[in-house]
């Protein structure tokens, strides 16, 4: 069970984080929450759709990395197989918090830590802190990446209102035959229609460059050419079984 606390240098002084890539301290999951920002980086590996939450409808691109839950196909006991690391992978196992500042009536940002988290120790990896209680590089680079996803989340709610805005999502099931016979269907999730992006006018192509989303669509098209090396890693995984 997670347990986020305000990072601070007297309680957490002596903590470090373990950042190898390891199935046991939560990376392998199917999916995670993906960024415009990141986007040009991400596409080089992974298929980008939307995935919509179940619980509140809220939509969001998502990076795949496999096509069952739990399935991370870029993780294996050498750790993370791809030049690029997800930011929402990378964060952990810290995450934004808000807190009002005595007198103030806004809310302001503030680090947490998941002292739960199997990453957190106090023997092995980066430490937090240094002995004057400053942040370490480290520690600097961690807030750098929240500050970053604190600005991507605001990017995420303008892409998804474009698509919709322009009717460019589409639900969309990947069925997936594999080497061995076996089907993998993938539900869920869409994309942005190909064939609507290339039907929309003058008019809204350059509503959508104005804004930075012109590109940004293209590349969650362009990355959908990933889910062939998807495809790759399972048939291997399962030769290999």
């Amino acid at each position: 069970m997670s347990k986020y606390e305000l990072l601070n240098n007297v309680q957490h002084s002596d903590l470090k984080i373990n950042t190898d890539r390891l199935s046991g301290f939560g990376d392998d999951v199917m999916f995670c929450m993906t960024f415009p920002f990141e986007f040009r980086l991400a596409l080089s590996r992974y298929p980008i759709v939307v995935y919509q939450d179940t619980n509140d409808q809220h939509q969001f691109p998502v990076a795949l990395f496999g096509f069952e839950e739990g399935e991370n196909l870029f993780l294996s006991d050498q750790g993370w197989d791809a030049t690029y690391v997800p930011i929402m992978i990378q964060r952990q196992p810290f995450a934004i918090g808000f807190q009002k500042q005595q007198g103030e009536s806004e809310e302001q940002t503030v680090v947490t830590l998941n002292t739960s988290h199997p990453r957190v120790n106090k023997t092995l990896g980066y430490d937090l802190f240094n002995e004057h209680g400053g942040y370490t590089p480290y520690l600097e680079q961690v807030v750098k990446m929240l500050e970053s996803i604190d600005g991507g989340t605001e990017q995420n709610k303008v892409l998804i209102d474009a698509l919709q805005k322009h009717e460019l999502l589409e639900p969309t099931t990947f069925e997936i035959t594999l080497k061995n016979g076996e089907t993998n269907k993938l539900v869920g999730f869409s994309t942005v229609s190909e064939e609507r992006f290339l039907e929309l006018d003058g008019q809204a192509l350059e509503e959508l460059n104005r804004s930075g989303l012109l590109l940004t669509i293209t590349m969650m098209i362009a990355s959908l050419s990933q889910m062939r090396g998807l495809i790759d890693r399972k048939n291997a995984l399962t030769e290999n079984a």
